[in-house]
Parts: structure tokens; C-alpha cells; sequence
């Protein structure tokens, strides 16, 4: 009899708390497409509504993780200009990574907070400011149920992509370099750590990869990227031909990326006419001025790219952020320091901080609130 009571009591719960989390919003959750080959881009869009318009209300949406997967946020917009009559609506890009049917599965909360919580928060960059307060909803979600096909064959890209190769000169002595350089440019799903060349026997190879574009977009990575060669040696050699496959979903068609073999004649010089047997000046310079030149631009080239990526500017940005600096601040528990990076719209950039707080409140994690805290404050 107590048994049949209890589980009475607990299916009326559930359902109770399901009806409750309909009426405070509706949200729904869809793909553009329910079959897709492995790695082919797949958009997923969820969109949500407030239907109870009591509070101030803000949606979070995370997406769990799986090695089925690849799921990338590409945008979040969110509409509360109408006090109350909040909505938001999330873009993912989702590459399936396995040929087998992918359940993908998101958690989704709703955060309220009244008008007073909210009049009593943070205003602007005010010293005497503190976190909002709110009350949060787990909500029912389904998983989207995708099925990804295996390719008929082996591919290193899936998508819309170029290659060219661009040579500099193909008769070098043994002092200077040949130099090579492929431009990978489309949109997909790219090969990791593609090396256009290899090794070559007795060979001396320089490399560098300068990526001129890079951007996620719903048809997959869209990028624009050079490898930059150069080779050196004592005697003839040849850069192989490139062979890369690859498969089209928009043309529905498997294509190759290929560029030919380049033949490199390298002239030997005699090191004794390199010797000076005069006591007095030749009137030719000590140094080829042309050859100073070529190594000088390739050198040039080679650390553009990398001063690039390493030389920025945190003083510029510190300015910027500011006001972002001091409500982290202030936050004084995971609650307050997740709400705070979710009124300022920053859940997409600190994503793994938003998990770890997320999980202190919802599955007891033992992570450092005050290690996170500490991590988000050096990175704005």
C-alpha cells in the first residue's frame, strides 16, 4: 500500500513538474537535415518563447558531449526588449563523426528572475552592485536522433574545397632555397594536420602555415589557408605530385584535389672559386645582394604569421572589458557568477566555465569556484 502511495505520489510530481515547464516556455528543436554522411555539416537551430509572464527570464542551452560528434556554437540571439516577452534562438554546426544513427542531446535551463532581483543587480560598472538572484528550471528535452552514413570511400575532405601550389623557381644552386606554396581555400569539413610535403630524401625543408581565413559557417569550416616551403639541397630532387580526395554533399560527387610533381635543378658551385687568392678587394661585393633578398622575404613571410598569432594587445582589450571585470567580480557563488556571464551574453565564449559551474549546481561537481572565478578574470 506504501509502495503504491509513493509511486502515486511521485508520477503526480513529475508530471506536475512537467506541465509546469511547459507553461513556462515553449521551445522546440530541429536539424536541416536527419541524414547526413560522416563529417558532412549539419545545422541544428532551437528557438524558445516565454510563456509566463511574470519575471524577467533568460535560456541556457548547452549541448552534451559525445565522440559521435563534433557540435560547434555558431549563434545566439536573443530578443528582451519587451519587458517580460523574452526569446532566444541557438545555431549549432554538427558534424556526425561515426556511420551509425546519433542521438544528440542537449540540457536546457530557464533562469527567472523578478523585477526586484533584477532592479536590486548590477547597473552598469556601479561599485555597489551584486548579482542577480533567479530561480531555475530544468527542462524536458528530447535529443535529436540524426543518421549518419558511411562514404563509399575513403575521403581527406568533405565539402567545397581548392588547392593550388604556387612555385617560386625550379633551377637553384646549392645556397638557395626553392620555394612552394599551397593555398587551401573552401568550405567543409578539412583534413587534420595536412602536410603537403612530407620528407624527401636529402632534402633540407622549412614549413609554415598561415592561415588567411578561418570562420565555423552553417555549410561547415570555411577557410583560406597557405603552406609555405622552402627546400634546400646539394643536388636534384623532386616535389611528389598531390593526390587528395574528397566528396562534394552539395554536388553529391567525389572529386580530387591534385597538383603535379615540380623537378628542382640544382646547380653545384665550386667551393675554391668561392676563395679570394688576391691581397687586394675583388671589385664584386662579398655578398649576393639578389640571393640576401630572396632569403630576407622568406623569412619575412615565415614570421608574419607567427608574430600574428603570438603579438596581441591585452592592455586595449582590458579597457574594453571592464565593466564585464567588475560583475565577475562581484559574483560571490557559482549561481550569481553563471547568471553573470549569461545576462552579459559571454556563456558562448567561456563555455567550459559555464560547464564547470553548471555542474557544481546541478550534479554536485567537486570543482573550485574560486579557481574558475580567478580564470574568468584573467581572460576578460
Amino acid at each position: 500500500m506504501k509502495k503504491s502511495l509513493g509511486r502515486t505520489v511521485f508520477i503526480f510530481l513529475l508530471l506536475f513538474s512537467y506541465a509546469h515547464a511547459k507553461e513556462l516556455a515553449s521551445y522546440k528543436l530541429y536539424a536541416n537535415k536527419t541524414t547526413a554522411y560522416t563529417k558532412e555539416a549539419i545545422t541544428i537551430t532551437f528557438e524558445s518563447k516565454q510563456k509566463d509572464y511574470t519575471d524577467n527570464m533568460m535560456f541556457s542551452l548547452e549541448p552534451k558531449k559525445s565522440s559521435d560528434y563534433k557540435i560547434i556554437l555558431l549563434n545566439k540571439e536573443v530578443d528582451d526588449k519587451k519587458k517580460h516577452h523574452s526569446s532566444a534562438r541557438f545555431t549549432y554546426l554538427l558534424f556526425g563523426l561515426k556511420a551509425k544513427n546519433i542521438s544528440v542531446d542537449f540540457d536546457f535551463i530557464v533562469r527567472t528572475a523578478s523585477d526586484k532581483a533584477v532592479a536590486s543587480s548590477f547597473v552598469d560598472d556601479h561599485d555597489d552592485s551584486i548579482a542577480t538572484q533567479t530561480h531555475d528550471t530544468v527542462m524536458p528535452m528530447k535529443p535529436l536522433n540524426i543518421s549518419i552514413k558511411k562514404l563509399e570511400h575513403h575521403v581527406d575532405f568533405v565539402g567545397d574545397f581548392t588547392l593550388k601550389a604556387h612555385i617560386t623557381q625550379t633551377k637553384i644552386n646549392q645556397y638557395e632555397s626553392a620555394n612552394i606554396t599551397y593555398t587551401l581555400q573552401g568550405t567543409g569539413y578539412e583534413k587534420q594536420h595536412l602536410q603537403p610535403i612530407k620528407e624527401i630524401k636529402d632534402v633540407t625543408i622549412f614549413s609554415e602555415i598561415n592561415d588567411l581565413y578561418k570562420k565555423n559557417t552553417k555549410d561547415g569550416y570555411a577557410i583560406k589557408r597557405e603552406y609555405i616551403y622552402a627546400l634546400s639541397a646539394k643536388q636534384d630532387f623532386t616535389i611528389p605530385a598531390l593526390y587528395l580526395k574528397a566528396y562534394s554533399p552539395t554536388k553529391n560527387t567525389y572529386y580530387t584535389l591534385a597538383n603535379p610533381k615540380h623537378s628542382i635543378k640544382v646547380k653545384a658551385i665550386d667551393t675554391a672559386k668561392l676563395l679570394d687568392n688576391d691581397e687586394y678587394p675583388s671589385d664584386k661585393p662579398f655578398i649576393d645582394i639578389s640571393t640576401l633578398k630572396k632569403y630576407f622575404i622568406y623569412l619575412l613571410i615565415f614570421f608574419s604569421g607567427y608574430l600574428t598569432a603570438k603579438l596581441k594587445t591585452p592592455f586595449f582589450r582590458k579597457k574594453e572589458y571592464s565593466k564585464e571585470y567588475n560583475a565577475i567580480n562581484k559574483a560571490q557563488n557559482p549561481k550569481e557568477l553563471l547568471f553573470t556571464l549569461i545576462n552579459l551574453h559571454k556563456e558562448k565564449i567561456f563555455t567550459n566555465e559555464v560547464q564547470l559551474l553548471e555542474e557544481i549546481l546541478y550534479k554536485n561537481a567537486p570543482h573550485n569556484f574560486n579557481v574558475i572565478k580567478k580564470k574568468l578574470l584573467k581572460k576578460v
